[in-house]
């Protein structure tokens, strides 16, 4: 089964790579990540979508049959916000908290760009692990902690960081929300799975925050020389996106 993202997948809405940037920084990110989530497709699937609010990872006319489509998010308002056929049950509540009524229930938890706003990797991972059947998988995709993205976030205050990017890079201010980057390197979140209990995980390391430095463009090629030289060392660590696939 094909699944096609609605959304656009450049991470900075509203820029589109310039002519000269990387083959990198036209791939599909997110039709990989939905790609591979896919692979587990069956009937009757159960799929929890954390972090899913307004806009669901996989639509409903895309879902196998008979499958199970539950969404977790921290605020009601943003499931809400997503419409009444969107979800097939909602969970409100906070991935690092443990969350009981998920337990055990799930053969698919999927994450998209959600992972680097909460406040322990350690304890998200445990809840995603908890939530799933033995055999069960994990699919997501986070920034990474070392990206242009998340340096910027950490010296900027949320509201200023938010104003900014509205003005510079066209974002939607609804859209944007407080990130932690707790735990979001390649060698944190191997250590993470390794100890979590997980049976098998593969880590995929990209690199492409170019696109927020659209605005100055002399800054912006000498930061994406600088990324495409981590990418061709490789320095993992430096990624500023991962998609994370782990089996329970």
């Amino acid at each position: 089964m094909t699944l096609a993202s609605r959304e656009p997948d450049a991470f900075c809405a509203g820029s589109a790579p310039a002519e000269w940037m990387p083959a990198r920084y036209s791939e599909p990110w997110k039709g990989f990540v939905l790609a591979r989530a896919a692979a587990a497709f069956r009937p009757g699937i159960r799929v929890l979508d954390v972090g899913s609010g307004a806009r669901p990872a996989i639509a409903r006319d895309q879902r196998p049959e008979g499958c199970v489509y539950v969404g977790l998010d921290i605020s009601a308002g943003e499931l809400e916000r997503a419409g009444a056929d969107a979800y097939d049950e909602l969970i409100v509540g906070d991935i690092c908290s443990g969350l009981a009524s998920t337990i055990g229930r799930f053969d698919l938890v999927l994450s998209w760009q959600v992972l680097e706003h909460v406040a322990s990797m350690r304890a998200a991972l445990a809840t995603q692990h908890a939530a799933l059947v033995p055999g069960g998988r994990m699919v997501g995709m986070l920034s990474g902690a070392w990206s242009i993205h998340a340096l910027a976030a950490r010296v900027i205050p949320y509201r200023l960081s938010t104003a900014l990017q509205a003005r510079l890079l066209n974002h939607v201010a609804a859209d944007k929300f407080p990130t932690r980057y707790d735990g979001c390197t390649d060698r944190a979140l191997r250590r993470m799975l390794a100890q979590g209990g997980w049976t098998s995980w593969e880590i995929l390391p990209y690199y492409r925050s170019g696109n927020y430095l659209g605005f100055l463009p002399s800054l912006q090629r000498l930061y994406v020389a600088y990324e495409s030289w981590a990418a061709r060392r490789p320095h993992v660590n430096l990624a500023t996106h991962y998609i994370v696939d782990a089996v329970a």
